[in-house]
């Protein structure tokens, strides 16, 4: 469910976002009755990418695309326990990454599996609330925003270091 709606493309709405949303709601149609206020119960969501999800359901046009992927079977189930991987860990958990760059071993889905398996959570922009960076070769303005605000650097073996 959480890829359907990061394909949706509701504005301000990602794959961590999303990932958040299927967790929260059943189907579609729950997340399509739902108020701003209560979206805004969800951790991490604001006021402004609640309103963009109340809005994009509101649409004559998007109703009308959700009637037809349903129609033709495409409807994945979220809840608690959608798109939850086994948890080896909780090493991690209360820490945030951002991934930047190509990793040696690691696609950047396999990092971002890793990092969740071990209780932690993934973010696609570097903020004052990241706790690392998982630095790679080649790697874009991540890096720089990261030295800037002061975010630890780690590395691949770095990041295996930690979960032990």
């Amino acid at each position: 469910m959480a890829r359907l709606i990061t394909a949706l493309g509701i504005r301000g709405v990602g794959e961590v976002m999303a990932g958040d949303l299927s967790r929260n709601f059943v189907d579609l149609d729950a997340l399509a009755k739902v108020t701003a206020d209560d979206l805004m119960k969800i951790g991490g969501l604001g006021p402004n990418i609640a309103e963009s999800v109340v809005d994009w359901f509101a649409r004559p046009f998007n109703r009308q695309l959700l009637k037809k992927l349903k129609a033709a079977g495409v409807w994945p189930k979220g809840g608690p326990s959608a798109n939850v991987k086994s948890q080896m860990s909780d090493v991690f958990t209360g820490l945030t990454f951002v991934i930047t760059g190509t990793l040696p071993t690691f696609s950047r889905e396999d990092a971002k599996d890793f990092i969740e398996s071990h209780g932690g959570k993934v973010t696609d922009s570097v903020s004052k609330k990241t706790s690392y960076l998982l630095l790679g070769e080649a790697p874009g303005s991540k890096f720089e925003k990261a030295k800037s605000l002061g975010v630890k650097i780690i590395g691949e073996d770095e990041l295996k270091k930690l979960a032990g």
